[in-house]
Parts: structure tokens; C-alpha cells; sequence
């Protein structure tokens, strides 16, 4: 069940108003869990299973690693047996092709038989689950949270139905506490939330589907044009993911809060960054932290020495592009971030000089080259991201390496243009103009929610005012919205 889909719009508010008609807590989660259940069953039924055999094991886990906290040796394994569990199931499921292709393409040189596995779909959202159910068990196993004695509210942690499939990984401290709560229909809640939701909608059904029809076609053939289109493409995909993946946070976000729970923030204006350091604190927070806390700080993070910091970068951002993907593509594409940031930290000192020399530079109280610096910061951040996506988006590295190659190979040429004319003649003209037209409202409303967010800026302008620009959302929607491409970007992760 997608969110952008007739069934999520049936499913959302009558399970919230039997939620709200629920008078005691205890059955208003059991409820939630029933519903979060269905919701997950509506991709693959079976899948279903995976799901509870994470949550028994990590509840028992959790459990027994609280029992026998006074016992190194047992804790240690009844903290490390759920854990193989979770990531077990997440490798069989999302890397057993990958491991397997690694295997036969060594085993070839060696006359080893080829290793073949039956097919193997993935499950929706495995890898945001896995990782909130590990997140949940090294914070019982470090004491940082007590293990949760029921069972109830432990699976509906994991398997709480907004954030569920794409996230946010959400952390044990915030969110498993509100379950605990009684929640109250609120005109704020409703307001706010229905606004967040309504923004998630615009940037996934209006912007990103329409830029994916684009660039889909591109990718799917990228030998077939020139330099214009490939980047054009890339600056698409670029607003694409983005809008996509935004879209679908700020949508869970807007349903938790219509009924009472509030979820973290998982995206701040990533491409209003001054440096690829700054958009990793801004883009996929919730994912970000994660790798902080349960990677990078274990393994010393800036605790260390110079080379065994740049060490641990590099490990953690590899890893994060194994995360996104079974494929070399997407290690490239995390290992190269991970140089970036250490390529941008080691000029730190030259950075802050610079700065100070045109911090210098005044007409009065106002500094004249500031604004253009920062607009030009802006800019490298933006084009080395979009720069990095080909990596992310492109099916092999032999396609990875053409769109590069193309994209550098001087001034397009009359020739391109050409074939980039085709290219818009097949694809719907009209949801391309009207995506662009949402980038502009993208960036203006970004722009002007840097201190804050879409829900809480557009509250202090009056409602008569701000029916105006629902009503202008639900039209583009309706009548711009691309329907053929409804999953999620980050369904596959």
C-alpha cells in the first residue's frame, strides 16, 4: 500500500478515527499493530513473518540481555544471536545475489561450479527495519534504555506503519515512550500534519514522478544521447531522489502527528549546503545519525589519529553505500562522499582563512562578497551531489562511466540538442514543465523554511490566506500529477 495510492487514502483516516475512538491505551496499540500489520501485508503477505521473527528475537534478546547483565559472557551472546538474526535475514534477502556473483566470478578462475540461488524478491523497507530493530538492541545492550516488557509495544516499535517501510529510523528514546501515551485529535495535530502530508504529495506525485519519466528514459539507454540530455538528467534525478525520498518522510511524518506521535525530522534543505559535510547533516538524517552512533563513534570517529580518522570515514560511508545497495556502484558512490569529507575537513584551516580575509571586506556593517560566496558553496555542493547520483542511479558502472564521460566531453553540441528534443517529444511535455514549476516552488519554499519547516512556517500566515495555496497544491496535484510511476525511490533499500 502506497501512500500515493487510493487504498492509503481509504486506510489512513479510518484507522484514525477508530484509533482516536478507542478509549483505553492498551487497545488503541494493539489496534496500531493490527493496522500496521495490514499495511505491511498489503505489498507481500508472507513477507509478513520476517517482520516477527526480527521482533520475537529481538524482544527475547533484549530480555535476557537485561537478566543477565551481570554475566559478561551470557549477555554478550543473547546480545549477539538476535543481532546475527537481523542481519542475516537482511543478507540473504538484499546482498545473497551480490555475495554470490563475487563468489562465482572467483570461483570461475578456479573451475569452482557456479553457485545458483532461486529468486529472491526483496522485501519493502528490510533495510529501514533492520536497522531500527538493531538500533533498539545495542541501546539495551550499551544500558542507554531499559528493555521494554511489552511485547505490544516493543513490535509496534518496529513495525509502527508510517515510518515503517522508508523511515525515519527512529530511535528508541523518542518514539517507543508515545506508544505509552494517550493521544488527542487535535486541530493543531490535524493542521499540521495534514499540511506536511499535503507537501509530501506535492513533491512525490507532481515533481518526482514527472522528472522520473525523464530521466528513467535516459538511464534506461544512456549510450543513446549526448551530453545535454545525460545532464539534464542528472540534475533531474538529482530533485528527483530528493522529492522522492523527502516526499515520502514528510508524508509519515504528517500522519504521525495527525494521530499524536511525533517522528524526527528527516531532511533540512540538503541542497541549501555549503558543503558536502554540511548536506550529510542535512540529507537522510535519521540514517545519518544512525551510522554515527552505531558505526563511526564505535570505531573511534574523531577520537583517534588524523589516518585513523580518515579511516573510519571512509568505512562508514563505504558501508552506507552498501546499505543503499548490493552493487559496487553504491560503495563507489559512499566511499567517494566519505573522501570528500575528509578532502573538506583537511582544508578546514584554509577554508576558515579564507573566510576571515572576506569577512573583512565591508561597506559599513554590510559585507558585499559574503552572499556570493555562500551562493557559490550552494552551487559546488549541488554539483558535486549531482555529480555523485549518476553513480547511485546508473545500472552498471559501464553506464555510470558513459554519463560521466559525456557529461565532461566539452559544449553540447547541435546534435544533442537534438536528441534531447526527441527525448521531450516522448515523454509527457506538459508534467515536465509542471515538475519544473514544482522545483521553483521547491526551492522557494525550502528557502524560506531554513529556521524551520513547511508545517510550522505556513503557520504564522492567516488560514484565509493559506487556502489559497492548498487549493493550488490539490489542483497540480490532480491535474499535473504523473500516476504511472508510484513506488518509492527508497522502497528497493
Amino acid at each position: 500500500m502506497l501512500f500515493n495510492s487510493i487504498e492509503f487514502l481509504v486506510f489512513f483516516p479510518a484507522v484514525t478515527i477508530i484509533y482516536f475512538l478507542i478509549p483505553k491505551v492498551a487497545a488503541r496499540k494493539w489496534f496500531l499493530l493490527a493496522a500496521s500489520c495490514y499495511f505491511y501485508m498489503s505489498f507481500i503477505p508472507a513477507y509478513i513473518i520476517i517482520l516477527a521473527v526480527n521482533t520475537i528475537a529481538d524482544y527475547a534478546g533484549s530480555h535476557l540481555v537485561s537478566k543477565y547483565r551481570e554475566n559478561e559472557k551470557l549477555r554478550r551472546l543473547f546480545f549477539v544471536l538476535p543481532l546475527v538474526i537481523n542481519v542475516g535475514i537482511l543478507v540473504y534477502f538484499k546482498y545473497a545475489y551480490f555475495t554470490t556473483g563475487i563468489l562465482n566470478f572467483f570461483g570461475a578462475k578456479i573451475g569452482m561450479k557456479a553457485i545458483v540461488l532461486p529468486d529472491i524478491i526483496l522485501p519493502v523497507g528490510i533495510s529501514f527495519h533492520a536497522f531500527q530493530s538493531m538500533g533498539y538492541l545495542i541501546d539495551v545492550y550499551r544500558g542507554r534504555v531499559k528493555a521494554e516488557r511489552n511485547f505490544g509495544a516493543v513490535a509496534l516499535f518496529l513495525m509502527f506503519f508510517p515510518q515503517l517501510v522508508a523511515g525515519p529510523i527512529e530511535r528508541t528514546e523518542n518514539l517507543m515512550g508515545q506508544f505509552a501515551e494517550k493521544h488527542r485529535l487535535s486541530y493543531k495535530n490535524i493542521s499540521q500534519g495534514g499540511r506536511m502530508m499535503l507537501w509530501g504529495m506535492v513533491k512525490k506525485i507532481l515533481i518526482a514522478d514527472n522528472l522520473a519519466l525523464f530521466v528513467d528514459a535516459v538511464y534506461k539507454s544512456p549510450q543513446d544521447y549526448g551530453n545535454a540530455a545525460v545532464w539534464i538528467a542528472a540534475v533531474f534525478f538529482a530533485f528527483q531522489i530528493y522529492c522522492d525520498f523527502s516526499g515520502y518522510s514528510e508524508i509519515a511524518i504528517g500522519a504521525a502527528q495527525i494521530m499524536g506521535f511525533k517522528l524526527m525530522k528527516n531532511f533540512d534543505t540538503p541542497y541549501f549546503a555549503t558543503s558536502m559535510t554540511a548536506f550529510w547533516r542535512r540529507w537522510h538524517i535519521s540514517l545519518s545519525t544512525w551510522f554515527k552512533d552505531y558505526v563511526y563513534i564505535p570505531l573511534g570517529g574523531n577520537r583517534v589519529s588524523r589516518p585513523r580518522w580518515c579511516l573510519n570515514q571512509i568505512i562508514t560511508f563505504s558501508i552506507s553505500g552498501l546499505w543503499h545497495g548490493a552493487s559496487f556502484t553504491f560503495v563507489i558512490w559512499g566511499f567517494l562522499h566519505g573522501l570528500l569529507l575528509i578532502i573538506e575537513k583537511l582544508a578546514s584551516g584554509l577554508r576558515a582563512k579564507v573566510s576571515g580575509i572576506i569577512d573583512r571586506v565591508k561597506i559599513g556593517s554590510f559585507n558585499p562578497i559574503r552572499p556570493f560566496t555562500a551562493f557559490l558553496c550552494v552551487c559546488y555542493t549541488f554539483f558535486v551531489s549531482c555529480f555523485l547520483w549518476v553513480l547511485f542511479r546508473a545500472e552498471s558502472f559501464g553506464d555510470a562511466f558513459y554519463v560521466i564521460k559525456t557529461m565532461f566531453s566539452g559544449l553540447p553540441k547541435y546534435e544533442s540538442f537534438g536528441e534531447t528534443a526527441k527525448l521531450f517529444a516522448n515523454v509527457p511535455r506538459v508534467g515536465i514543465y509542471a515538475a519544473c514549476f514544482g522545483i521553483i516552488m521547491l526551492l522557494l519554499v525550502d528557502f524560506l523554511c531554513r529556521k524551520s519547516d513547511f508545517r510550522t512556517a505556513l503557520e504564522k500566515v492567516p488560514f484565509f490566506a493559506r487556502l489559497p495555496v492548498y487549493a493550488l497544491f490539490v489542483i497540480l496535484i490532480l491535474v499535473f500529477g504523473a500516476y504511472e510511476t508510484k513506488s518509492f525511490i527508497y522502497f528497493q533499500f
